[in-house]
């Protein structure tokens, strides 16, 4: 198994700073609050999550139906800020363990979350910041819901060939033998695949068999995976059409960027917003970046040109989509945002799309 993701470094004219591809696992000191990879792992693998310990996800929405951490409930922080009644909803007891995650460790959705809850009464209330990557890290599942199955641009994985699938006009679909999938039916399969696709294994019933096609699909470097659940499909079913090779090519939202344009705007000298925490900015960030935290936007936001192209990150995509909304209402025509999972250390940053 290729546990480490090898960093492709994307190399662009008069970029003095170089920009790496990647999610690398480095040692991270545990803070007090923090709950390590293994303890959520433990959680999981002994069915304690939504039982014994409740774990939310702060990310936005969208992120959530994409892939989660089974068990997991969704409570943005947006809508947690809004509505501090909707921490109630989710009938977590003020004397339950709490655990939030988000992104990653330079994500402070979690961290913010966590903090309302205590100050809600929620006393035992925990963050793993190694979110997301940490839990890929460790090879661990993430469940998609129907959501973003029906929202579409997806390569559906079936391993049960010759059985009705889900087949959508807005998916593409995979059926095959999980020996012919490691083998040269799916080598010419996925041959031409980009390696960034989001790949949803649809799961009937065998969890072994889901892990193993997940750990098929990450021996060959493929970094956005899930798995859903057939039996939470409320769609028709159908035979699967004949499929010998599959592509896939990303679509953006009005606003969105690609990275490999936001890195040529680095490079390029552009006006770069970076509305991350000013704790983090000093830790690193994009060269030339102006730091405006974005609980500080709606108070400093003409220091914001109008007159240039101007592009937004965060360190998930959830604040740079925000900011961009934001901006987008103070009469900004000309902003573009980066969703991707940003970390920095100096001015070296790595972008995860």
């Amino acid at each position: 198994m290729k546990r480490m993701i090898l960093a492709t470094v994307l190399v662009a004219t008069a970029l003095s700073t170089s920009m790496v591809w990647a999610a690398t696992a480095t040692e991270q000191k545990v803070e007090a609050d923090e709950v390590a990879n293994e303890q959520m792992v433990s959680y999981f693998e002994t069915g304690m999550i939504g039982k014994t310990v409740w774990v939310v996800d702060s990310r936005p929405a969208g992120k959530y139906i994409a892939g989660h951490i089974p068990g997991a409930m969704s409570l943005p922080l947006d809508m947690l800020k809004k509505d501090a009644a909707s921490a109630e909803k989710l009938g977590i007891p003020k004397t339950g363990k709490v655990i939030f995650y988000c992104a990653g460790r330079e994500c402070t959705l979690s961290v913010d979350s966590a903090e309302i809850f205590r100050k809600m009464g929620y006393a035992d209330a925990w963050v793993y910041r190694n979110g997301v990557p940490g839990w890929n890290q460790k090879a661990q599942p993430l469940l998609a819901e129907e959501a973003f199955v029906k929202k579409g641009n997806l390569i559906l994985i079936d391993t049960a060939p010759g059985k009705e699938s889900i087949v959508t006009e807005s998916n593409k679909l995979v059926q095959l033998s999980l020996n012919d999938l490691k083998g040269d039916k799916g080598q010419t399969a996925l041959a031409t695949l980009s390696k960034n696709a989001p790949l949803v294994v649809i799961g009937r019933g065998d969890m072994a068999a889901v892990s193993a096609t997940l750990e098929e699909l990450r021996e060959r470097d493929f970094r956005r995976l899930a798995y859903f659940p057939l039996s939470a499909w409320q769609g028709a079913l159908a035979m699967a059409p004949a499929v010998t090779t599959v592509t896939w090519a990303p679509i953006y939202a009005p606003g969105q960027v690609a990275p490999a344009a936001f890195v040529e705007a680095v490079a390029a000298g552009k006006f770069i917003l970076d509305v991350r925490p000013a704790a983090d900015y000093a830790r690193g960030h994009f060269k030339g970046a102006l730091s405006l935290p974005i609980e500080e936007m709606d108070k400093d936001y003409a220091k914001i040109p109008k007159d240039v192209p101007v592009f937004v990150n965060c360190a998930s995509g959830a604040k740079s989509q925000k900011t961009f909304d934001i901006l987008g209402r103070k009469g900004y025509a000309n902003v573009s945002y980066l969703d991707a999972e940003v970390s920095c250390k100096g001015e070296l940053c790595t972008i995860k799309e």
